[in-house]
């Protein structure tokens, strides 16, 4: 297995594709991915992953600045590869806050001193060992193909996450819609709902001049402050300021 780390910053949109798979940790800002099989927004915490020989498309914004893992796996790797890389893996997955500081940490290194990367390049394959994207089951019932598509309604601007209505709809106790729902997407409904609504708004504060209540309310808030300090929570920064660091040029 080949590895290679560095850091990239990236300032305008691109299109592209390489000959081996690469990692992506974004340490400041954002970035939108495109490829065939869907679309996400990278931000901290989370980890995209760009399969070997795949066209993307990509809107970064301003302060963009990523861990950037190369990696070539040989026939003799098949066994060893990190399940990130080998399964089938969503394009954009979530971290454990705690792996992702790691990730974090090797990212100043290595942007502080190139000449660490081959000493950090164990250790973060190390890392991508502990990643775990979640999977779908791999038999889908009725209630489990209702679940997908109640799902596909979350995280939009008129959708509400009533669990009772949508157990109710996909024909199944409110436990058993838990348990199917956690089971095909990794996450609980609201949970799901809300990383759908952040996901939207990461997009629209990169990509547009929407004003951020205008934004909020789109996400399908009706609080500004609540949308402010939910988006907070998860990157660390207010809209405010990822509005200011952020924009694409």
């Amino acid at each position: 297995m080949d590895i290679n780390l560095e850091t990239r910053q990236y300032h305008s949109r691109g299109y592209h594709y390489h000959d081996h798979i690469q990692v992506l940790f974004p340490l400041r800002g954002a970035m939108k991915i495109s490829i065939d099989a869907g679309s996400g927004v990278i931000a901290g915490g989370s980890v995209a992953v760009i399969p070997t020989g795949c066209y993307h498309d990509f809107v970064p914004s301003a302060d963009c600045s990523l861990l950037v893992v190369d990696l070539k796996l040989h026939e003799s790797d098949a066994e060893q590869a990190p399940v990130l890389l080998t399964r089938g893996s969503p394009l954009v997955s979530r971290m454990e806050p705690w792996l992702w500081r790691i990730f974090r940490q090797i990212g100043t290194e290595v942007n502080a001193n190139g000449h660490r990367a081959q000493d950090a390049a164990m250790l973060a394959l190390t890392g991508l060992h502990l990643i775990r994207p979640a999977s779908a089951p791999k038999t889908k019932s009725k209630a489990s193909n209702r679940i997908e598509r109640l799902a596909a309604d979350l995280g939009t601007g008129g959708s509400k996450t009533n669990i009772s209505a949508m157990a109710r709809e996909a024909g199944i106790s409110q436990s058993h819609f838990h348990a199917l729902f956690r089971a095909t997407f990794g996450s609980s409904p609201r949970q799901y709902d809300i990383e759908r609504r952040l996901d939207v708004a990461m997009e629209c504060l990169i990509a547009t001049n929407n004003t951020i209540a205008e934004i909020a309310y789109a996400a399908g808030y009706e609080n500004v402050s609540a949308f402010n300090r939910i988006f907070k929570r998860r990157l660390g920064i207010s809209p405010g300021e990822f509005r200011l660091t952020g924009r694409v040029d």
